[in-house]
């Protein structure tokens, strides 16, 4: 009797680590900031895509996009190629906040679709205006990755920066100077003129 239930129990012990070796082995969805990394001058426009990896059956989604609001100000948000590859969809572009540095509940989901999206793409591209010098983590918070079913995807999240540095600046040339700078040239080129004339009568006589 001991020796049949020794044996049930290490069949059940057996049968979850079976289980629990397969839901690891089984590849997360990965959100991501594309470019990982990029340098840009204050008062310049910058874009910033938040893409996905490796995901099965997406039908919809929803995060918010966190960035530092000294550096960087949020514009505008637009739907990515990705989710829109499988159907008609549904797209909110979140609400930003300049203040606080969030872009709330961006979100989008197919619509008449019967199965999700399967691969790898881009969800949605976002619009800063580099405001200050500095650099800027812009990172993926609040997510949830649903499937046709309405199940939780699992996902894991890889985030950004945004280094801005100072305005280069041309400077202006004032018109005075220009102008006393282009006499003083054709001055010298007059003498310079004038002493090979001399020069050469000079050879000549």
């Amino acid at each position: 009797m001991r020796k049949h239930l020794g044996l049930a129990a290490f069949g059940v012990t057996a049968g979850l680590i079976g289980s629990l070796a397969n839901s690891q082995a089984v590849p997360q969805a990965v959100l991501s900031i594309d470019p990982t990394t990029q340098t840009t001058s204050s008062g310049s426009v910058i874009t910033v895509d938040v893409d996905i990896a490796n995901v099965t059956n997406l039908y919809g989604y929803q995060f918010d996009l966190t960035f530092n609001p000294t550096v960087l100000a949020a514009v505008s948000s637009s739907e990515g190629s990705f989710l829109a590859g499988g159907g008609s969809t549904y797209f909110i572009p979140g609400t930003n906040d300049n203040i606080g540095g969030n872009v709330f509940a961006t979100a989008d989901t197919l619509l008449t679709a019967i199965n999700g999206v399967n691969g790898s793409g881009q969800l949605a591209i976002f619009t800063f205006d580099a405001i200050g010098r500095g650099t800027s983590s812009i990172g993926i918070q609040n997510e949830t990755l649903l499937d046709s079913n309405l199940n939780v995807i699992s996902d894991t999240t890889t985030g950004g920066s945004v280094m801005v540095t100072a305005t280069t600046t041309v400077p202006e040339i004032d018109p005075a100077s220009a102008m006393s700078a282009l006499s003083l040239l054709l001055g010298g080129l007059a003498v310079m003129r004038g002493r090979r004339t001399v020069k050469l009568d000079n050879v000549a006589a």
